[in-house]
Parts: structure tokens; C-alpha cells; sequence
């Protein structure tokens, strides 16, 4: 799901009196732009307040102040090159600010009688989970608005299957109870043909007062998904690059091996115990017939299950955080020594390791890179799945383990929710429909092609491809590999390559109003994978010049694009009259999916004299 929220506030008098999100989906790839007015009618200088949740996969791609009918537009810069600019202007006394994680946040003064607008674009791939993709709009105006509008527009080629609004969420807490069948927000409006849709929500100011006085602090959640009825999925070709979009319909689901590695040393006794039991009784009702599982425990006990006739074996380990041990074991159930000890695993079963920890290797082997060369030599073609509960957990362990092991790293919050986060993750893994899949495009016509060799693919899910085509390319011959429930499958498809806009569906025109500048999707959405992938490959890589140079290629292709990325960072170069405010980074301790560390920016807009720098800096991936 995508999520953002924003906020933009100031004392009476001095408050929003325009607040827009727009936003614009085509073949999932969505960029969102939240502009605010501010118009300060008292006789003072006010301060006010711009504030935007991001979701935690997306990036920056604009930012820009205007004050007093001058645009000031934040430009991006090389990391080094920015933190020079914000290191110079710290040391002069000049205002700095900074952008940690997902929260972006800037605070400016506004002069009596005068009107200060905020405008935040940025841009992401939308993942499909539990057979949809989810878009989740922040809006936090801090206050009631006079003019609050939100509009979306999506426009996918293959068709809309079902598009909905759920009730507006006050709360971001997970919930037991379905909103499927409850009524979207009072003022929206819902447009909908074969290709496109569009969300129109705009609350009088008596709306907003009947959800809360103090205006609306909720996300708005649109949930869709589309026709793909094509085995090989959607490919679309434009201006010289190509995305592929792989999500087969109706597979059967084939049997799986899933060993649960559950960390119960001392730091998780209490609610997290608690949470991790509730979500795993759940979870063992919800097995199928003929899939497998063991729990193992970083513990002197073993969790009990009346399961028994699907247990392989019920490991148990001495009490402390013994990563190393707990994985090792989990390779043994995996890739038995002989196979008197443990159920043989035909090449038609899934094997899944699913780690869950609060805390850092603290007893037996303890050194990272130590841990992460024994699971890669142990636990041969099982995908292993890292779930971090809560701050203490060592979430950038995790994320290299599962990178080595073709799966992925999530963070679970600690919170009221958890069991339901918990369960949540299982079930997108729950249902594997192909493992091994080779998406692959003939050499002499495509290069600089993401990843294209997928473990598993899970119902409900997706897998993505973005590249480049050869100049005088005519068609591009597409081929996949993959083994299915019974046997390994092999499909090819010639892709006829024209040279008109893509998503060229009869009824486009229906949506165009929201749409305009987003021709160039698919090449933004290239690089936006690319950029990802040096990341991830840098994070994985233990060689210096390797990172160095992975590093380098982010590093130029988000400022070809624009984005601010971990490698880059925003700028803000604007006049100042005199010098306010210091930099306050302050960490708080993260209570949901989207918060973590808060920075403050403070900026003075009148006249002319000295400058001021505002640097946004992404420091986690």
C-alpha cells in the first residue's frame, strides 16, 4: 500500500486556506502532488506549518515555496555537494533544516497580509497485495479549510476490475473489522469506465466540523485492481523503454514447508509474546491441506500447537537472541542431513522461513557477516522472510539476510496491532502459485533490464520489470520460465512495439484531465527501479569500491530524474531577513508505519539580504 499524510497549520488567523492533493495513477505508477495556501490576516508575523507523511517507497521528485508571487524551487544535489551548502550556512548562523525518513516537515514565518503556498510532489510504483493496490492520501490540514480538494485519476490499459473507497481512517491502527461494505466518505464522487477512474472528494466546511473540530486529521484510502488476462501479463512499450507486468490469474496454490523461527528471549515477555501467539493461532488455522510447518524457538520451551499431524519437528534452543543457532537449525528442518530425520522435500513444495525478532544477535555467534555467509551456505532454495519487531530489532541484519535469501525484510510496529501486521505478512506469502520464474527479453533488443529472476511468486501479488529497448527494435520477443504446481512451464510473446502514447485504450480520453505530463511513466518508472535496485545491491555488497560505485550510478541517475533518494538531498536557497530559528532534529520513538524520526526546518520569507538554506535529507532506505 502506498500511504501519506500531510498537514499544513497555523494559529487562528493565520491558517490554510487552500489544501489540494492530487494525484495520478497510470499502470500503477503514481505521482501525488499536496499544494497549501497559507494567508496570514493578522497583524503580526505568524508562523506556519507544512507537514507530509511520505510512503515509505516513495520519492521526492519536487518541492517549492511561494512567497510573496516568487517561486523558490528546491533543487536536488549530490549528498556530499548539499551537506557542503548546509555545513557553510550552519557555520554563518543561516537557517538549515533537514529531511529524515518518511516525515517531511518545514516551518516558515509569515508576514501580516501576506500568502505563502507549499507545493510537495512525489512519485511511486504502487505494490499489489492481497490482490489489489491500495492508495492511502493524507489529510492533515491541521485545521478546517475553506477549499479542500482531492482528486485522483487512474488509468490502467488492461482495464479496472473493481475500484472502491473505503470509510475515511482516523486511526492508524490495522482493524479486525472489514470496511468492504461501508459507505466512502459524504462528497465523494466516483467516475468509473473500462480503463480509467476517477476520485473526486471535496468536504464542505461542515463536513470536516461533523468528522472533527479541529479539521481533518484521516487518510483516504482508494482500493483497486485490474483485468490481466494475457498468462504473460502487460507489457508496454514507450519512447524506448519498457515495463513488464507479471500477475497470472487462476494458478492452483502448490503445497508449502513453512518453519516459523520465533525470538522469545526476555525483551519480547509481555504483550509481544502475547501479540506473536494470537497472530500464530490464526495463522496455523489458516494452513492448507498438505502444507507443512515447524516453530522453532530462541527459548528452553517449545510453543505447543494441536497441529501434530502437520509438525516436521519442534526445535528448541537455550534462552538469549542466538540468531546464528536459530537459523541453522531452520536449515537443517529445510535441507535435512538424511532423510530419516525429516520429511523429504519434493521439488513441488514451497520452503518458507519466516524469522521474527525484537533484538540484535546478543549470545553465540554474533558477528553479522559471520551469520549472513552461514545462512547463505545452509539454507539452499528456501526464501526467508525477516520481520522486525519494534525499534530494538537489528532490521539492516534482517534486510541482508533475506536479500541473500530470495525474500524480504519488513518492519512490524510496536503496537495494538501487531498480531494483525503479523498476520497480515503471512498471508501475503500464504498462497505460492510459481517459484523460480525467468522473465527474459532477447539480448540483441533490450539492455539495462531490472531484476528479472523471481523466487516466488505469491497469489495476489506482482512481479515488475522495467528496461530498456534498442533503437529500430520492431518488436520485442518476451519468454518465462517457472515451475507450477506440477511441472516447469515456459511461455514466449512477441510484443508489437508502436510508437503512439502508452496506455492507448479507447476510453483514455475519459480521464485525461488529471493526467497531463505523465507520458514519460515509463521511464520514470525505470529509473525509480533502477535507483532501488543500486541501492539494495550497495546495501548487500561488502566491497568498497563496489558500494562506491553502486553509489555513483544512484547518485547520477536520481539527479538526472530529480529524485531525492539516499544519495541525494533537496536544497532550498531563498532570501532571508534575519536569522531565526536553529535546526531541532528530535528522534521519537516510532509508533506507526509511517513516523519515524522528525526534522524541522525553520525559514523567514520577507525581503532581501542574507540566504537561506534549506537542505532535506533522506538518511535511511
Amino acid at each position: 500500500s502506498s500511504s501519506s499524510s500531510s498537514s499544513s497549520s497555523s494559529s487562528d488567523g493565520g491558517g490554510s486556506s487552500t489544501y489540494h492533493v492530487k494525484c495520478s495513477v497510470v499502470s500503477r505508477y503514481a505521482v501525488t502532488t499536496v499544494q497549501s495556501s497559507v494567508w496570514n490576516q493578522l497583524p503580526v508575523i505568524k508562523e506556519a506549518a507544512f507537514e507530509v507523511d511520505l510512503p515509505s517507497s516513495a520519492f521526492i521528485s519536487n518541492f517549492t515555496i511561494t512567497s510573496n508571487g516568487k517561486v523558490y524551487v528546491a533543487q536536488v544535489k549530490e549528498r556530499a555537494t548539499a551537506r557542503k551548502i548546509y555545513d557553510a550556512a550552519k557555520k554563518q548562523g543561516k537557517t538549515a533544516g533537514l529531511r529524515e525518513t518518511e516525515k517531511f516537515r518545514v516551518a516558515v514565518s509569515v508576514p501580516s497580509g501576506a500568502l505563502t503556498s507549499f507545493s510537495l510532489t512525489y512519485e511511486e510504483l504502487l505494490p499489489r497485495r492481497l490482490g489489489h493496490y491500495q492508495i492511502s492520501l493524507g489529510l492533515r490540514p491541521g485545521q478546517l479549510v475553506q477549499n479542500l480538494t482531492l482528486d485522483v485519476s487512474i488509468l490502467e490499459r488492461t482495464g479496472i476490475s473493481f475500484i472502491k473507497v473505503l470509510p475515511l481512517r482516523t486511526s492508524r491502527l490495522l482493524s479486525n473489522i472489514t470496511e468492504g461494505d461501508k459507505d466512502a466518505p459524504a462528497s465523494t464522487h466516483i467516475e468509473r469506465s473500462t480503463g480509467c477512474a476517477r476520485v473526486c472528494y471535496s468536504p464542505t466546511l461542515q463536513q470536516q466540523s461533523s468528522i472533527s473540530s479541529k479539521g481533518l486529521d484521516a487518510d483516504f484510502i482508494i482500493q483497486y485492481d485490474v483485468d490481466l488476462r494475457d498468462p504473460m501479463g502487460d507489457i508496454q512499450v514507450y519512447d524506448g523503454y519498457f515495463v513488464h507486468y507479471f500477475a497470472p490469474r487462476g494458478l492452483p496454490v502448490v503445497p508449502k514447508d513453512v518453519i516459523f523461527v520465533i525470538d522469545v528471549s526476555g525483551s519480547m515477555i509481555g504483550t509481544k509474546i502475547k501479540q506473536t501467539k494470537q497472530a500464530m493461532c490464526t495463522i496455523l488455522g489458516d494452513l492448507r491441506e498438505g502444507d507443512h510447518f515447524n516453530i522453532i524457538t530462541f527459548s528452553d520451551k517449545c510453543l505447543h500447537t494441536t497441529f501434530d499431524t502437520n509438525i516436521l519437528h519442534c526445535s528448541c534452543l537455550v534462552s538469549g537472541t542466538n540468531i546464528n543457532a536459530a537459523l541453522l537449525s531452520a536449515a537443517q528442518l529445510i535441507n535435512p542431513p538424511s532423510s530419516g530425520s525429516s520429511i523429504n522435500l519434493s521439488s513441488r513444495r514451497v520452503p518458507l522461513i519466516i524469522f521474527l525478532t525484537d533484538g540484535e544477535a546478543t549470545i553465540g555467534v554474533t558477528a553479522g557477516d559471520t551469520i549472513l555467509n552461514n545462512a547463505k551456505k545452509t539454507l539452499g532454495a528456501a526464501s526467508l522472510f525477516g520481520l522486525a519487531f519494534g525499534d530494538d530489532a537489528d532490521f539492516l541484519l534482517l534486510k541482508r539476510l533475506a536479500l541473500d535469501n530470495r525474500g524480504v525484510a519488513r518492519m512490524v510496529y510496536e503496537d495494538a496491532d501487531a498480531a494483525l501486521q503479523l498476520k497480515g505478512f503471512y498471508d501475503e506469502v500464504a498462497s505460492p502459485l510459481l517459484s523460480d520464474i525467468q522473465l527474459s527479453y532477447l539480448d540483441d533488443q533490450a539492455f539495462d533490464i531490472t531484476r528479472s529472476v523471481f523466487p516466488n511468486y505469491f497469489q495476489g501479488s506482482e512481479l515488475v520489470v522495467a528496461g530498456r529497448v534498442k533503437p529500430g527494435v520492431k518488436d520485442l520477443k518476451v519468454s518465462m520460465s517457472a515451475t507450477d504446481s506440477k511441472q516447469r512451464v515456459k511461455l514466449e510473446n512477441d510484443v508489437l512495439i508502436s510508437h503512439e502514447k502508452p496506455n492507448g485504450s479507447e476510453d483514455s480520453a475519459d480521464c485525461s484531465d488529471g493526467l497531463e505530463g505523465i507520458s514519460s511513466f515509463v521511464h520514470r518508472l525505470w529509473a525509480y527501479f533502477t535507483i532501488k535496485e543500486l541501492l539494495l545491491a550497495k546495501l548487500n555488497s561488502t566491497d568498497p569500491a563496489a558500494q562506491r560505485l553502486l553509489a555513483e550510478k544512484a547518485t547520477n541517475l536520481s539527479l538526472k530524474y530529480n529524485f531525492v533518494t539516499p544519495v541525494t538531498s533537496l536544497v532550498v536557497v531563498k532570501p532571508d531577513v534575519d536569522v531565526a530559528a536553529q535546526t531541532q532534529t528530535t528522534a521519537k520513538p516510532s509508533t506507526t508505519a509511517t513516523t519515524a524520526t522528525t526534522a524541522t526546518a525553520s525559514i523567514k520569507i520577507p525581503a532581501s539580504g542574507r540566504e537561506t538554506v534549506l537542505l532535506l535529507n533522506v538518511l535511511c532506505f
